[in-house]
């Protein structure tokens, strides 16, 4: 871990704070995160516009409390790319500018089942969990925006997604389901536009990764080739597919009060419950309380499941996926898993 003490330098702040984004970032940041001042605030720093951006904008709230003490930045180097060294460097000097706290830690990703992206990722989170404890930070901020949210959404429809997978990137979200740290995305009301306009205007540089563009990977192809065309038509897509992500999260709340309520949760479902909530609301009710219950199987043999439990055949019949069996007789859906 590389450490970089810090001098405060307070002209980029000054022009930071008079941006029309300030006031909005510090709304996002208490109303829809839950922040408190006085509560300290990690920053995931990767040098590009947005986490920059995000940088100057939580410097900002904490400076209005009079202790940057409040505020720490980490870089976490996956050593995947040769440009990742002089990133780390241009963080390093943005904090000494900012008088801010900053920290780089080495992850080394490998290629697992779940791939490449998939274990840097894993990684990221857990360097930045264990950093936020050592801080005794409860706060991790992440750069995420509305462009994002929009590829995300794509990309899970492209793929195939139930209400869940719709809801995307939320606000706020504890690190672990017990953990006291939270992460938060206080910029998702932005847009990549107004983040770079903002960078601008503060008058600080930033890196671009040019990997974010790489038209070989989805999220690139829809970045540099796809949302282009589809922001054309539909000037405010992003803003919107945040509000959709936002109801499909409240969606995914109420079918979970539901499953609750009706028994959804239970090992045995009678079929005339099925069959009151008809298949397409059944197969939503059924996945929701199957995550309830740590229960994974796909999209399909739910739908498969439903539709079944809602004609009119009374022979027993089996599903079964990954450990688990499905159950169905005239009367019941049974739930069981093979050990």
């Amino acid at each position: 871990m590389m450490e970089v003490k810090s001098t405060p330098f307070d002209s980029i702040v000054l022009r930071a704070r008079r941006h029309g984004l300030c006031a909005e970032f510090g709304r996002n940041l208490q109303e829809r995160c839950g922040w408190r001042a006085g509560e300290k605030l990690l920053i995931g720093l990767s040098g590009g516009a947005d986490s920059t951006a995000l940088l100057l904008l939580a410097a900002v709230v904490v400076r209005r409390n009079k202790n940057p003490q409040e505020i720490s930045a980490v870089y976490v180097h996956h050593h995947l790319r040769a440009e990742a060294d002089s990133e780390v460097r241009h963080c390093a000097q943005l904090c000494v500018q900012l008088g801010i706290d900053f920290s780089a830690v080495d992850v080394h990703p490998t290629r697992g089942k779940s791939g490449l992206a998939a274990d840097a990722r894993r990684l990221r989170h857990a360097a930045l969990s264990d950093c936020a404890l050592k801080s005794e930070s409860k706060w991790i901020l992440f750069a995420h925006h509305s462009d994002d949210v929009l590829e995300t959404l794509l990309m899970r429809v492209g793929r195939g997604t139930g209400n869940r997978g719709l809801s995307t990137i939320p606000w706020v979200r504890r690190t672990t389901p017990k953990s006291q740290v939270r992460i938060a995305r206080p910029m998702l009301s932005f847009s990549r536009v107004q983040i770079e306009e903002f960078c601008r205007h503060c008058k600080v540089s930033w890196c671009d990764d040019a990997s974010n563009s790489n038209v070989k990977s989805a999220r690139g192809l829809l970045r540099d080739q796809v949302v282009p065309i589809l922001r054309k038509r539909w000037p405010g897509i992003a803003s919107h597919a945040l509000h959709a992500s936002e109801s499909a999260r409240s969606g995914e709340w109420a079918l979970k009060q539901i499953a609750l309520i009706e028994g959804w949760t239970n090992d045995e479902i009678p079929r005339k419950l099925l069959r009151s909530r008809g298949p397409e609301i059944s197969a939503s009710l059924l996945a929701t309380a199957l995550r309830q219950r740590s229960i994974s199987i796909s999209l399909r043999m739910i739908r498969q499941v439903v539709e079944a439990a809602c004609d009119r055949t009374l022979r027993p019949r089996h599903f079964q996926e990954e450990g688990i069996v499905i159950s169905l007789n005239a009367r019941v859906l049974n739930i069981s898993t093979i050990e």
